[in-house]
């Protein structure tokens, strides 16, 4: 079976298989030939370890978010920092009241 890792949004062909590089985890089983879209060496690696033939293309498109869609990368702004406290001892909302011996 032929495998394309590919993150392109439309334009794909139904007789073939499509996998997502960014979430790739690991060499799927029954695998003879892989097609890479783009720069994914920890991809091509793992299957030519696995002796599987690789193939690297070069993205003809630049890939942009779907419709309606902002890519973001990296940090998100505006988000607040979490931070949690732990309750005071004998605190009235603390589930687990805290004994002394």
């Amino acid at each position: 079976m032929e495998l394309i890792y590919t993150n392109q949004l439309d334009g794909f062909d139904s007789g073939k298989r499509y996998r997502n590089p960014d979430l790739f985890r690991s060499v799927e089983r029954g695998v003879s030939k892989v097609v890479i879209i783009g720069d994914y060496p920890e991809i091509e690696v793992a299957y030519a370890a696995a002796d599987v033939e690789v193939e690297v293309q070069s993205r003809k498109v630049p890939v942009t978010s779907a419709p309606g869609k902002r890519k973001t990368r990296g940090k998100r702004t505006g988000t607040k920092e979490r931070t949690t406290t732990a309750p005071a001892q004998g605190d009235a909302n603390d589930p687990k009241p805290k004994l002394s011996v």
